[in-house]
């Protein structure tokens, strides 16, 4: 065998080996993911053009894949999506990747979001929760805010940052996502001081009664 076929055989081997790489890799990612953040989606029975999809899980990985493969499989068959939250909120990253799925399916549907009776959308499940055109909530649904906190990627722990460092994270995701939205601005200015330094709860009732306006539907 030449140098030059040497070569050649090098390079396919290497390209095999890629291949098999990524399948096993795409296959591994399948498996992880199979029994975690199952999205529930149904058709609504009184408007079948409309597709409700169901998160009762922590806004982690794979919550936008998740969102992003069923509207692909509903999109052609409905004009509306309504998703209905009950979470406890979850990581900043995977919560901007959902809003910005959500984002992709406004610009062909409605998209509505829902909380129900006795359910909870608590910390980042509300920025996701804003989205919403048309924000349904039962009267018993609990909400919560609180300030962003920072947690070690490799152990989970909560890192405590110095006061300077976690004022600007919390005044960034503030402004990002509470400020650019359809909060109502006096409302707003209440929650600047109630979240700090805790967890603030409030109900679907007291959001629609104190006039928030991130409650527009009260159910």
């Amino acid at each position: 065998m030449t140098h030059k076929q040497k070569n050649r055989l090098t390079l396919v081997v290497t390209l095999v080996l890629f291949a098999i790489t990524a399948i096993l890799m795409a296959r591994n990612e399948d498996l992880v993911f199979q029994d975690q953040g199952r999205l529930v989606v149904k058709l609504d029975p009184d408007d079948p053009e409309t597709a409700v999809f169901y998160w009762r899980n922590d806004v982690e990985v794979p919550m936008a894949r998740r969102f992003a493969e069923a509207f692909r499989e509903y999109k052609g068959q409905t004009n509306r999506i309504v998703i209905d939250l009950h979470s406890p909120g979850g990581a900043l990253g995977e919560g901007e990747l959902v809003i910005r799925e959500i984002n992709k399916m406004k610009r062909t549907h409605i998209v509505d979001t829902r909380v129900r009776g006795r359910r909870s959308c608590y910390s980042m499940c509300v920025p996701i929760f804003l989205q919403g055109e048309e924000r349904y909530a039962a009267a018993s649904s609990r909400f919560m805010f609180h300030e962003p906190s920072v947690y070690d990627v490799y152990t989970g722990e909560k890192i405590d940052e110095p006061a300077f460092d976690k004022r600007m994270s919390s005044n960034k995701f503030f402004h990002r996502y509470f400020v650019n939205s359809e909060m109502d601005p006096n409302w707003r200015e209440k929650l600047a001081v109630e979240w700090r330094g805790k967890d603030y709860f409030v109900s679907g009732r007291e959001l629609m009664s104190e006039g928030s306006n991130i409650v527009t539907v009260l159910e």
